[in-house]
């Protein structure tokens, strides 16, 4: 399966930018520096893709009707952007998670794992 193929998954199959709906997703998925050709690769791509949804998911959050006209479900604009809202911040908690749970380096060379934020985000219950 490519990333391309992968994220229209994640999403559902929506095509929620019309017959843009392909190129913007392929210009998501290199912005978050995966091909949208290559095959995808849970290992390393988990954080990327995740990374993808999210971005997805907020340009919606920016045009809520586009978002509206696909998912029908939603009788008003606030109920659908309450529902747009979790799922951006419970993808952001997958990220996170993820990251923590795996040697995660981004494109800078910050390197993020469980151990590495127990370190530097420990807190001492005690004075001196």
């Amino acid at each position: 399966m490519t990333n391309l193929s992968k994220l229209q998954i994640e999403l559902n199959n929506n095509n929620y930018f019309g017959e843009n709906t392909p190129s913007i997703y392929e210009s998501i998925l290199e912005e978050n520096n995966l091909d949208p050709h290559e095959e995808y690769t849970k290992a390393n791509d988990r954080v990327n893709m995740l990374e993808s949804v999210y971005d997805v998911l907020q340009a919606l959050a920016n045009d809520i009707n586009s978002f509206r006209k696909v998912e029908t479900e939603f009788t008003t604009t606030s109920a659908a952007y309450e529902y747009i809202q979790k799922r951006l911040k419970d993808i952001r908690a997958e990220i996170d998670r993820v990251k923590l749970e795996t040697r995660y380096t981004d494109e800078s060379g910050n390197e993020s794992s469980i151990l590495r934020y127990m370190y530097f985000n420990s807190q001492t219950d005690f004075d001196i």
